[in-house]
């Protein structure tokens, strides 16, 4: 969804975007689909800029990094963005950003696109190792089975004849 910036009242705008689909566009290994978000938003005039506040929550489907089994995570936080309003975009040299410039971002063509930044504030809430829960055991590195389903029958790994003498100091 494009809120135009001309639209906004000097008071803010108030919008409640119903649940909706957004491709994350992430690696099927990690995500096995599209987030299904909810959102509400608050749009007001702060300075030369708008100050984007809200919420959101939605569902995801993510790949367990020990089982690499799917799971649903549920994904929601509160957010506050600020959003320049400038003729020019972001600076088209490149240079380290300050703490102030974080939060910053630029508008589109005079419109703040919704999907842009449910999309980034979804995928900034998502763990680093997603985990299905959090005893999960992950597989066996033999034969790869879930050890979260039980004990695998797979038989003692061989060691080599010439580590032998290494094992004794175990």
């Amino acid at each position: 969804m494009l809120i135009d910036v001309s639209q906004i009242p000097p008071e803010g705008l108030d919008v409640a975007l119903p649940e909706e689909v957004l491709d994350l566009g992430i690696p099927a290994d990690t995500c096995t689909g599209p987030a299904s978000v909810r959102a509400d938003l608050h749009v007001g005039r702060s300075g030369r800029g708008l100050l984007i506040s809200g919420s959101y929550s939605g569902g995801v489907a993510l790949v367990c990094s020990r089982c690499l089994e799917p799971f649903h995570f549920q994904a929601e936080d509160h957010f506050a963005l600020y959003c320049e309003i400038a003729a020019q975009g972001p600076p088209e040299e490149e240079h380290e950003l300050t703490v102030d410039e974080l939060d910053v971002t630029y508008l589109e063509q005079g419109r703040i696109n919704t999907d842009r930044l449910l999309r980034e504030n979804i995928l900034l809430s998502l763990p680093v190792q997603p985990l299905c829960r959090e005893d999960c055991q992950g597989l066996c590195p033999r034969c790869g089975a879930d050890l979260s389903q039980g004990a695998c029958t797979c038989t003692e790994a061989r060691v080599d004849p010439r580590l032998q003498a290494l094992r004794k100091l175990l």
